[in-house]
């Protein structure tokens, strides 16, 4: 591509001030006299005032790309780091649940309860038996409740006032129903919807109760959301005749106390609980069915530690890396075409398509942080980690199935994971391979550390580094928009002086086409 002037650009620098428009006359009368284009001119006249612009503005988009490839590199090593070493991580190599997974096993098809096994239960057989289940306390009207002995509405968008009951509802005198719910009031009028009656009530949290009306039935029904056998409903009828003897919704008032306790038999201890879901001992059960007296009256279960688990997470981990280690790697080698391929000018770009533009930036941008001394730090502080002991156990991550490809490998540098020998050592000694992962913390001593903390570490150190550069790349970058700015200025005037010059001359040759017309015409009149 042939140039025009200098190669300069103003592709993601902080300051693009056009120059051109220092050689646009605008409202002056340029070149009426002598016909020569004094645009062209001057801005020939101001072309080396002009390179010296285009060569700070160089500079400037130069840092600029510079500061947004270390951006780029700190936003993925942030990702890596918040998303697998970060205790609060998605798939954080952190927490427990990563290296704790459980699997139970049953006997039974039956259906009649279910287990599950959080971090820190115990592995083995359990039996269960279920005698009871548990049951929340409710209240129900005593028959249907609908005039027509179908439904009291299509909808419950229907007013309370609309409804068709077999027994209207009443309201007092002020045009109200009120009632009371486990000590909670609520008042509604004729307008009032029935599911916003319905609403109201069930997102109350002091009334604890989920009202609801079945059009299978055609009745109502309000149950205690707290079970067991101390669970209750509590109605009182204050206002019209919702509830209470031959009421609209045919629920008499009152104490109800016909909730139930679960009752488990579970390894020979028996269990109650106000609920069929409860965790005892880091283990989860989910009562269905009564077993006692039935075919299957003891369900077995035998839990076991899922080493599948973890090793789907290390691979997750290991292939998230890789990509990572990929990346930074190939910025670090990426050839340098600056020196061919410099920052564009606004006539460059002018010349070029879109295509071209973009074709030559990504030339331009390429190599920015070719050897970068930070960057190549960083890569081998990665790959060390890897190498040395970890988490005190004396022991690396190839000792647990965790190696490098080999340098004259396509994946050379990268991390291979080997499933089986690594589910081979959670197996024989699940605690080491855990410690190897995540013991000590990220001020203890590099030997105690484990592999996320010390990836932690590396990663961390290398933000800081990385946030100071950038805040003197952003200085840098300020301070060429000062001189660009200082630049134009000068540039500016030297086209003001420049064009009065020029139009000086046009006065001057003004003058001149006057005095020889007047002349010609003085000698046309002597001669007639």
């Amino acid at each position: 591509m042939s140039t025009v002037g200098s190669t300069s650009g103003t592709s993601g620098s902080g300051t693009t001030t056009g120059t051109n428009s220092a050689y646009r006359t605008n409202s002056r009368l340029s070149g009426m006299f002598s016909s020569l284009d004094t645009d062209a001119l001057v801005k020939s006249m101001c072309s080396s005032q002009q390179a010296k612009i285009d060569a700070v503005k160089q500079k400037q988009t130069r840092q600029q790309w510079y500061n947004d490839a270390l951006e780029g590199v700190q936003d993925d090593v942030n990702d890596f780091l918040n998303t697998y070493v970060s205790v609060t991580g998605s798939s954080s190599m952190l927490k427990s649940a990563s290296y704790m997974s459980y699997k139970t096993v049953t006997a039974s098809t039956a259906g009649a309860v279910d287990i599950s096994a959080a971090s820190g239960a115990d592995t083995g057989n359990i039996t269960v038996q279920i005698s009871k289940l548990a049951a929340n306390a409710y209240a129900a009207s005593s028959g249907k409740v609908s005039k027509n002995g179908t439904e009291i509405s299509s909808s419950n968008t229907a007013t309370l006032g609309s409804l068709s009951l077999a027994t209207s509802l009443q309201f007092g005198t002020d045009g109200k129903i009120a009632f009371s719910i486990n000590g909670k009031t609520f008042s509604f009028t004729k307008d009032t919807t029935l599911q916003s009656m319905i609403n109201t009530i069930n997102t109350d949290k002091t009334a604890n109760v989920t009202m609801k009306y079945s059009r299978l039935t055609d009745a109502f029904t309000i149950t205690a959301d707290a079970g067991g056998a101390d669970s209750n409903v509590n109605i009182t009828n204050l206002k019209g005749n919702a509830f209470g003897t031959n009421s609209a919704f045919k629920i008499g008032t009152g104490i109800v106390k016909n909730g139930s306790d679960a009752t488990a038999v579970i390894n020979g201890t028996t269990v109650n609980q106000d609920s069929n879901t409860f965790t005892i001992d880091n283990i989860t059960y989910n009562l269905k069915k009564v077993t006692t007296g039935t075919s299957e009256e003891t369900v077995n279960f035998s839990i076991e530690r899922d080493f599948s688990t973890t090793s789907d997470a290390v691979s997750k981990f290991v292939d998230a890396y890789n990509t990572l280690y990929k990346k930074l790697t190939a910025l670090n080698s990426q050839k340098d075409y600056s020196a061919d391929y410099p920052p564009l000018t606004d006539d460059q770009k002018a010349e070029m398509t879109t295509d071209q533009v973009t074709a030559w930036e990504t030339k331009a941008k390429s190599g920015l942080l070719r050897h970068n001394t930070d960057l190549e730090n960083l890569l081998s502080n990665l790959k060390n980690a890897f190498y040395s002991t970890l988490g005190g156990t004396g022991r690396n991550a190839t000792d647990i199935g965790i190696s490098f490809a080999g340098y004259f490998e396509s994946n050379a540098g990268q991390i291979v994971f080997d499933k089986t020998a690594f589910e081979a050592s959670l197996e024989n000694n699940p605690d080491d391979v855990i410690k190897m992962f995540t013991n000590g913390s990220s001020t203890a001593a590099s030997a105690d550390q484990g592999l996320i903390y010390k990836l932690k570490t590396s990663i961390t150190g290398y933000t800081s580094v990385v946030t100071n550069q950038m805040k003197t790349a952003a200085t840098k970058i300020t301070s060429y928009g000062t001189e660009v700015s200082n630049l134009e200025d000068k540039l500016q005037s030297l086209a003001d002086t420049y064009y009065k010059k020029f139009s000086n001359m046009e006065t001057a040759l003004s003058k001149l086409n006057t005095q020889a017309s007047y002349i010609s015409q003085l000698f046309g009149s002597t001669s007639s």
